[in-house]
């Protein structure tokens, strides 16, 4: 008999140590993200579901819907990099949508960070997008949270009349999902400093 203390097996024990890190983890990011009680069930679809996710090359995904200015085919610095930054459901139909910040390449400063929303119904081999996020402001920096079917951006931010490498505000902004679209139902900014 094999105990949980002493495995017989390297290999085993690395294995058994996965699926239970896995699943502890899809039942923390249940009740955080979804708001409700995790269960073996859930737990196990939250874990196949972040398996899913991690398949994805979200940058890949992201760069059509970045629109970037073309550059040389051979330039080092034009790499699309691409983040995961919550996972929640936002359309109310009892799936989880994606929510992937990117922002286009640059040789010289920082281009603005934009919150993309992909569909939780779509296959992962071919997510849909739902929404940009935070376009109306130049975020150089983003979080993203999600609660109660909201989604959350705070981040530093350019005003118009701040030089690129400096970042002067603070912005904090809402959306919702209203059937169609993404609403922006709030936003805050305040000045640093």
């Amino acid at each position: 008999m094999t105990s949980l203390i002493e495995p017989t097996n390297h290999s085993r024990a690395r294995r058994y140590a996965a699926r239970t890190g896995a699943a502890s983890l899809a039942a923390c990011l249940t009740l955080v993200l979804g708001g409700g009680v995790a269960d073996a069930a859930t737990a196990d679809s939250a874990a196949n579901a972040a398996r899913r996710l991690d398949r994805v090359d979200w940058a890949a995904v992201v760069k059509p819907a970045l629109k970037c200015p073309q550059a040389g085919s051979h330039a080092s610095w034009n790499v699309v990099r691409a983040r995961v930054a919550a996972v929640g459901d936002l359309t109310r139909d009892g799936r989880r949508e994606t929510v992937v910040v990117s922002s286009c390449p640059s040789p010289t400063s920082s281009n603005p960070s934009i919150a993309f929303v992909y569909d939780g119904a779509a296959k992962p081999s071919a997510p849909r997008l739902l929404g940009k996020l935070g376009t109306n402001r130049y975020f150089t920096s983003l979080k993203v949270g999600i609660q109660g079917g909201t989604v959350h951006l705070r981040g530093k931010a350019l005003s118009d009349k701040a030089p690129r490498c400096c970042p002067d505000l603070i912005v904090e902004q809402t959306y919702t999902w209203d059937g169609k679209q993404f609403r922006r139902t709030a936003e805050k900014a305040k000045r640093i400093g």
